[in-house]
C-alpha cells in the first residue's frame, strides 16, 4: 500500500511550527506531557460577540463615574491627616481616619470593578494584537505583592514556577488582575497555619471536539501531543466550595452563604470574562472541608520558526 505523503510546507496544528523546521522536530517529541481537560461549563448567550448590557445597569455605572473624583479627594485628605501634614492628631483620631480610609478604598475598588465589568460586557477593554507575556514573571510579581498579607495572617505561601519561559498573548496587568483576585480570595478564606500555593504548569490542551479524524493522514498518537498551553493554579486549604456552586460563583454579584459580607461578588466574574476574552477558560475544583483549587488555562504564544 502506498504511503500517504505529508505536506512539509504546512504548519503543524499541534505546535504551530512548519513541519520541515528543526523546531518542529524538537517540539513534537515523545516527552511526557501534562494534558489538561477543563470541565464543561454552562454557555452564556452572546450577541454580536459580546454580552447584552442590561439597561438597568446604566444609572449605576453613571453614578460610579461620578463617585470617582470625590473618592480620590477624600482619600487624599485622609492620607494628609494620617501623616500629620495638617497638624497633630491623637491616637483615637488616627483610628477613625484609618477606618474612613479603609471604607473609601473598598468603595473605590467597587467602582473600578463596576466600570471594568461594564467594559467587558460591552466587548471593550481588551487590546488586540497583544505581545507575548512571560507567565512566570507576571505571576511571580503579583505573588510577591501578596506575600506580606500571607505573612501577617500566618499562612504558608508557596510559588511553583514552570521550568521553562512559557509565554501567552495577554496584557501583563490583565493577567496579574486575574491571578491577584484568585490569590486574594485564597488568602481571605484560608485560616492561620493553612497553605496557599500558586503554580504555573506548561501543558497540552486539546481544544477540538473528540473526533476520529487523522492528523496529516496519520492517526494521532500520544507522542504527538506537545505543550501548547499554560495552566495557572491557585490552591488553598480553606473551607472549600460545594459542587452546586462551582459554576455560579463566576457570575455577577454572587456571594456564597456564610461568605464575607465585605466582598462585592464581582472579582471572579471579572476574572472569568478576562480569561474568556483571551480565549482561555477558568474553573474551580473544590470540596467542602478540603480547600479549593482555582485554575485558568491560556494558549501559549506561537513559537517563531527559524
Amino acid at each position: 500500500m502506498e504511503k500517504q505523503r505529508v505536506n512539509t510546507d504546512a504548519e503543524c496544528p499541534v505546535c504551530h511550527t512548519l513541519i520541515r523546521s528543526s523546531m518542529h522536530s524538537s517540539l513534537c517529541t515523545g516527552n511526557e506531557i501534562v494534558e489538561v481537560t477543563p470541565p464543561e461549563r454552562r454557555k452564556r448567550q452572546l450577541r454580536c460577540g459580546h454580552e447584552e448590557v442590561d439597561p438597568s445597569a446604566f444609572p449605576l455605572v453613571s453614578a460610579a463615574h461620578e463617585f470617582k473624583t470625590p473618592l480620590v479627594v477624600m482619600l487624599g485628605y485622609a492620607d494628609l491627616l494620617l501623616n500629620g501634614h495638617l497638624g497633630a492628631i491623637n491616637q483615637r483620631q488616627k483610628q477613625v481616619l484609618g477606618e474612613i480610609q479603609e471604607g473609601a478604598q473598598r468603595l473605590q475598588k467597587l467602582i473600578q470593578d463596576l466600570l471594568l465589568l461594564q467594559e467587558l460586557k460591552a466587548g471593550r477593554g481588551i487590546v488586540q494584537n497583544l505581545e507575548s507575556t512571560s507567565v512566570d514573571e507576571s505571576v511571580s510579581e503579583i505573588f510577591n505583592y501578596w506575600a506580606p498579607t500571607a505573612t501577617q495572617k500566618r499562612i504558608r505561601y508557596q510559588f511553583n514556577p514552570s521550568e521553562g519561559n512559557e509565554r501567552v498573548r495577554v496584557e501583563p496587568l490583565k493577567l496579574q488582575h486575574i491571578v491577584s483576585n484568585l490569590i486574594e480570595n485564597a488568602l481571605k478564606h484560608t485560616p492561620a497555619q493553612g497553605l496557599v500555593t500558586v503554580s504555573v504548569t506548561p501543558c497540552f490542551w486539546e481544544r477540538r471536539k473528540a473526533q476520529s479524524e487523522f492528523l496529516f493522514n496519520m492517526e494521532r498518537k500520544e507522542s504527538r501531543k506537545v505543550e501548547n498551553a499554560v495552566r495557572i493554579d491557585v490552591s488553598d486549604t480553606g473551607r472549600g466550595i460545594a459542587a452546586e456552586h462551582h459554576d455560579e460563583i463566576f457570575e455577577d454579584f454572587i456571594q456564597l452563604p456564610g461568605g464575607s459580607a465585605r466582598g462585592t461578588g464581582l472579582g471572579l466574574a471579572i476574572a472569568r470574562r478576562l480569561v474568556e476574552a483571551h480565549g482561555g477558560v477558568i474553573w474551580v475544583e473544590s470540596e467542602v472541608g478540603k480547600g479549593s483549587k482555582f485554575s485558568l488555562l491560556l494558549s501559549q504564544a506561537k513559537q517563531e520558526a527559524n
